[in-house]
């Protein structure tokens, strides 16, 4: 399913994904009780929740940005949201400050509402607002309430130690200082899957669905934080001239679809550039050339199924800086230029082969020492 760009705020992209209908509906029957305003009201409580939510992960993004680290967008999921960062901090420092700096708004918005509550109910007021929340009906007070708690709530669930939450970032930034990003990745993915199994043997036990899926959550995203960091250290220091497939096909603007076609069958590449001499005009992918083909017909130019704009990094690269800009350019491909002159693609299958061999080679080789965070 895919997703609804809301707008743009400080240079990101929100967006809110398809399924996100899922969690107002949910808010509408938690409250149908009380009729239509009830269901009204349940689905505009959901969208204030989201707007913190919103504003949780603008505090992650801002103190990203501040540190030179480009955010792509804001993504808001039925569980929450996430902020898409297009490279990692470079410092242990770095990542637990944007760790800690979403939790940190959910504090500020609570004590924000806690001042406005004071002022507004006085202590006994609000003493008397949360008391009687359960069975209350829609009204400011409820409001008020639900989006203070909520605010603690996400603060201290989302300071839990375990990866892919913010608890779990910190823990592994505090843990970097001193035994490295590796390892301190490795630890943290640990707990996380020892807390993730604790949660849904309780959601399990207490019939809690949505801690049960929170606890899938965490297990799958801890996983895929220990990959991604097994990915990355196969990729650091290996040069993109390393990875370069020197029979790699060309083709030129002048090229017809029947004859880029017919190469697809003999050919595995994912992705073909396109030359006039030594430089790079365009890149078409296998699914683009057979679109193309499809749309424009067999005697149709390669030159109207290219892709012109096409991210590029110097010989000097790193597969890890490759891959940064492939993430970057939201591009399955990397185009390696030595000033104008073509040398080479970089695509998901290069870097998925170099992980394959660097693992095979770790196995009989005595571990790199090195780290991508450096320890301070």
């Amino acid at each position: 399913m895919g997703s609804i760009r809301l707008g743009r705020v400080f240079g990101i992209d929100l967006k809110v994904h398809a399924t996100f209908v899922l969690a107002l509906a949910f808010g509408a029957w938690q409250w149908k009780a009380f009729g239509a305003s009830g269901a009204a009201f349940g689905a505009g409580l959901v969208v204030l929740l989201f707007a913190c939510v919103v504003l949780h992960e603008l505090g992650h993004s801002l103190v990203a940005k501040a540190f030179g680290i480009p955010v792509r967008e804001i993504m808001l999921l039925p569980i929450g949201g996430m902020a898409q960062m297009t490279r990692k901090p470079k410092t242990p420092t770095q990542e637990l400050l944007i760790a800690i700096a979403g939790p940190a708004v959910n504090v500020g918005i609570a004590l924000g509402l806690m001042g406005v509550g004071y002022g507004w109910l006085g202590r006994e007021g609000m003493v008397e607002a949360v008391s009687g929340l359960t069975n209350a009906p829609p009204s400011m007070e409820t409001l008020w309430v639900m989006l203070t708690a909520s605010n603690v709530m996400l603060a201290v669930f989302n300071m839990i130690p375990a990866l892919p939450m913010d608890g779990g970032r910190v823990l592994r930034a505090v843990l970097s200082m001193g035994i490295g990003h590796t390892k301190a990745t490795s630890i943290a993915a640990m707990v996380a899957r020892v807390l993730a199994v604790g949660m849904m043997v309780f959601a399990v036990f207490s019939g809690q669905l949505m801690l049960g899926v929170i606890a899938l959550f965490v297990f799958f995203g801890a996983n895929a934080e220990a990959r991604e960091e097994r990915l990355s250290g196969a990729l650091d220091d290996v040069p993109v001239a390393y990875a370069l497939n020197p029979h790699a096909v060309t083709l030129s603007p002048g090229t017809t679809m029947a004859d880029a076609i017919a190469l697809l069958v003999r050919n595995p590449q994912p992705a073909f550039a396109v030359l006039h001499g030594e430089r790079l005009v365009g890149v078409v992918t296998r699914r683009g050339l057979v679109e193309a083909a499809q749309a424009n017909g067999p005697f149709a130019y390669l030159a109207s199924a290219m892709q012109r704009e096409v991210p590029s990094v110097g010989p000097d690269a790193s597969l890890t800086e490759a891959r940064l800009q492939m993430n970057a350019s939201e591009s399955p491909y990397v185009a390696v230029l030595d000033e104008d002159r073509y040398l080479g693609l970089i695509t998901e299958h290069e870097l998925a082969q170099q992980a394959a061999v660097s693992n095979v080679f770790a196995r009989f080789s005595p571990r790199r020492g090195g780290d991508k965070f450096a320890r301070e």
